[in-house]
């Protein structure tokens, strides 16, 4: 019996159904589809609980996440065989896991934590193009991040070595570059030793998105993949050409890779460059303690990379065990609170160390307007100078001189090349995503969802409503501050 109801969970979480077919081919049309394609019921049987009177059987809503193909727009499309020699089996064509599913968990219905149903990353037994007809275009865009080059060079040799491709370009400097610069032949000896070196060979940079212009030379130039490797904006543009492709009916697949050092992309479990980023600022942050203990009552004040999420400021702390405050954008201080507890720090341990996200103390801020970026982010204001400006004055200002240093690294934490976890990451989605591009889906991302490899739909990932942040509440926060001991430095 209880080996019965294992299975009975076990099949409910992997099977790939009738429904699982929905995720590709829903009744509803392309241009107006409904992001996430629809849901549908599962009930868990033989629920194991410690509670001899809790229910044994368990009703889950699961959400389709749907995939764009170009099969929708384009009819009598030819099938190729996939010309990979792929010793364990193929992906199914209509494969798809489904997210881990909370049992009696009071939690998860607090969080109103969903349960989605994900195509499932990799190559399938058949293809929608004929790889000697292939050519690609990968671009670059944002701000630098380790692992780009391991990107680039993982989606061209799955390209060129794997499928035997015909071409691919690459794009310089952003989607400016598709119609201001001089196109790149990306070849195997030309990326062979790319992945040693920090940011991108391409080049990057914000802003310079023009539809038109785009489209004219991916026609000019017979492109009919195109990579996108950025964040939010960079995706939101990659699925605008996916749509015109639609709208003109054109055999052209847009797919992405999520880059962002501040790790706040939708649905996955990390992007790629992150560990990377948080090992090396707990690297800086042993340069920030080394500075505060070798001074009388020191401060060392570290800022690390982080605009409106503080993961590598938490995550950093967390790993060096040598942060005292930890401060991010997503729960604010008050600078008498803060710097009184500095104070006892430095009575206690004779220094004080202080980790603080680009983005944090906005409200101390809320008056100065700078602008934004090409990109349409807004500029920050220095808030780790001000931090330090502001511990000088208050700590003299209460008769408690401190030698307070800074440092910011933020430029030698994000161009350095990737650590090995994370070039193994950019190496499995460089593969993965073009495994999806070859088999005609488009409008889709990539990445780990459960420690697992998915088509994440462009639309849904980068929804206003899925915004990721650091929950205060999470028990990862909690665990920071009960590793630091700090206080919430706020009045309310």
């Amino acid at each position: 019996a209880e080996m019965l109801r294992v299975v009975c969970l076990f099949v409910a979480l992997t099977a790939c159904s009738a429904e699982g077919r929905l995720a590709l081919e829903p009744s509803v049309g392309r241009i107006q589809r409904l992001r996430g394609g629809g849901s549908y019921d599962v009930k868990l049987k033989g629920v194991w609980s410690t509670v001899p009177s809790a229910q044994s059987e368990q009703e889950v809503d699961v959400k389709m996440m749907k995939v764009d193909h170009i099969r929708e727009w384009i009819d009598g499309l030819h099938k190729y065989d996939n010309p990979i020699l792929h010793k364990g089996q193929f992906v199914g064509e209509d494969e798809a896991v489904v997210d881990v599913v909370y049992v009696n968990s009071q939690r998860a219905k607090e969080k109103k934590i969903k349960c989605r149903q994900w195509v499932r990353a990799g190559p399938r037994e058949k293809i929608y193009f004929n790889p000697k007809e292939v050519v690609a275009a990968i671009v670059t865009c944002g701000g630098l991040c380790p692992g780009l080059n391991n990107v680039i060079q993982s989606v061209t040799e799955a390209l060129l070595s794997n499928y035997g491709a015909k071409k691919v370009y690459g794009i310089q400097f952003g989607y400016t570059g598709f119609y201001k610069h001089e196109w790149l032949d990306l070849t195997m000896e030309r990326v062979a030793q790319i992945h040693k070196r920090g940011g991108t060979i391409l080049g990057s940079s914000r802003g310079g998105f023009d539809l038109d212009k785009i489209f004219a030379k991916l026609k000019e130039h017979h492109v009919n993949q195109v990579y996108v490797v950025g964040g939010d904006g960079t995706h939101k543009g990659g699925n605008l050409i996916s749509r015109e492709a639609a709208k003109r009916g054109l055999p052209l697949t847009v797919c992405g890779v999520p880059k962002t050092i501040d790790n706040d992309v939708a649905f996955i479990d990390r992007s790629f460059g992150f560990n990377t980023a948080v090992a090396e600022a707990v690297r800086v942050i042993q340069c920030g303690l080394i500075e505060a203990d070798d001074a009388h009552e020191g401060v060392g004040i570290v800022k690390l990379m982080g605009r409106e999420a503080g993961f590598i400021a938490m995550y950093a702390t967390l790993a060096s065990n040598d942060v005292d405050i930890c401060l991010i954008p997503e729960d604010h201080f008050e600078v008498d609170e803060l710097f009184r507890y500095a104070r006892e720090v430095i009575g206690r341990k004779g220094h004080c160390v202080i980790a603080v996200a680009e983005g944090a103390g906005e409200r101390h801020f809320a008056n100065m307007e700078l602008g934004t970026d090409a990109s349409g982010n807004k500029k920050l204001p220095d808030i780790g100078t001000w931090l330090r400006d502001e511990a000088k004055k208050w700590l003299k200002e209460h008769g408690y001189p401190s030698d307070v240093k800074y440092i910011d690294p933020s430029y030698q934490v994000r161009s350095i090349p990737a650590a090995a976890s994370d070039a193994v990451y950019c190496q499995s989605l460089g593969q993965a995503v073009t495994h999806g591009a070859m088999f005609g889906l488009t409008g889709f991302s990539c990445g780990l969802r459960n420690n697992r490899y998915v088509y994440i739909p462009i639309d849904d990932m980068c929804a206003p409503e899925h915004v990721v942040r650091v929950d205060t509440n999470s028990r990862v926060y909690n665990r920071m501050l009960r590793h630091t001991g700090q206080p919430q430095f706020r009045k309310d």
